[in-house]
């Protein structure tokens, strides 16, 4: 089996515009990517996958490395002090005193490259938020797959474990798989800016996609259907969007899914989604207002992510 080493995030084409393919597998191939705490692996390309095409990644297995640090911020932005060494044994993490919370790995960004507009290349070039905006941006293209959301990127759902699917439609040809951010416990909204972020490794398989209806990434686990819903403010071109707006942009999805899941009109699938749709917040310490103090701040991050989410047993009829 492949493994695509988490080293080469200091080595291949560290702070480019534009990468090359760090390596390709072939479709139904499983292989590993290791992951830092920061920083997305790849991209991978995923032989005789092109632009437009939808694909299904299964994340089959996830290893957690030591050391495990719990995050001390909030909606204080300092917090209160610095990281909290854990300790982790039978599943579980320990602090130093007190407590104990049972693990969850999951894996905070599976994405694909975005295609190359005059937008993403400006970001790749320079830092457009911050003190010195416009000074060159040393993560390069690596920036993109990580901030800026094509509909594809930087999910931090806690959902996305051993087991779940994540459909997608690519921007570009190969794909140009990525994975990075993997969480041993993420709480819903990521108060703190961070979970318990952790090096390690996922194991991936691709497959072409002939569950993706809509034009959101889909996530699908043994037991639920959720539509990612996100937004940054990293892509300034692009029109401000609010938490309203993205809670509305995921029922307006789940309609349209459970439609031509169920081959019914909207109309008919309005009332099973009115039911039973829920919102569960991923990341949405970019509310504005939610820091304290940054409300008006050219750093202030202004990222949310939310999920829309279904019983799959709604059709079981």
């Amino acid at each position: 089996m492949q493994i695509f080493k988490r080293d080469t995030l200091e080595t291949h084409c560290k702070g480019s515009i534009w990468p090359e393919f760090l390596g390709f597998v072939d479709i139904e191939e499983s292989f590993i990517i290791e992951t830092a705490e920061v920083g997305p692996t790849g991209p991978i390309e995923i032989r005789d996958i092109s632009k437009g095409d939808a694909i299904s990644i299964y994340i089959e297995k996830i290893i957690m490395e030591p050391p495990f640090y719990a995050p001390n911020g909030g909606p204080f932005y300092l917090g209160c002090g610095d990281r909290i060494p854990l300790e982790y044994k039978d599943g579980s993490f320990y602090w130093p005193s007190r407590f104990r919370l049972k693990a969850q790995p999951s894996v905070g960004n599976i994405a694909v490259l975005p295609e190359f507009t005059e937008e993403i290349e400006e970001l790749c070039k320079h830092q457009i938020h911050g003190h010195t905006p416009f000074d060159k941006d040393p993560r390069g293209w690596r920036r993109v797959v990580r901030d800026t959301r094509g509909k594809h990127c930087h999910q931090d759902c806690s959902f996305l474990q051993e087991g779940s699917i994540i459909h997608m439609k690519v921007n570009v040809d190969g794909a140009g798989v990525c994975a990075d951010d993997i969480h041993g416990y993420i709480s819903e909204g990521e108060l703190a800016f961070a979970g318990i972020e952790v090096r390690g490794s996922v194991q991936l398989k691709v497959q072409r996609c002939t569950e993706w209806h809509v034009d959101w990434p889909l996530i699908e686990t043994a037991d639920e259907l959720m539509v990612v819903c996100t937004y940054t403010a990293t892509m300034v071109r692009q029109p401000k969007i609010s938490y309203v707006d993205l809670v509305k942009m995921a029922y307006k999805s789940m309609r349209e899914i459970v439609s031509k899941k169920a081959n019914c009109t909207i109309e008919e699938a309005n009332s099973i989604v009115a039911t039973a749709c829920g919102i569960r917040n991923c990341a949405i310490y970019g509310l504005e207002g939610y820091i304290a103090g940054f409300r008006d701040s050219p750093q202030f991050p202004q990222e949310i992510s939310i999920v829309g989410c279904l019983p799959k047993s709604i059709f079981n009829q």
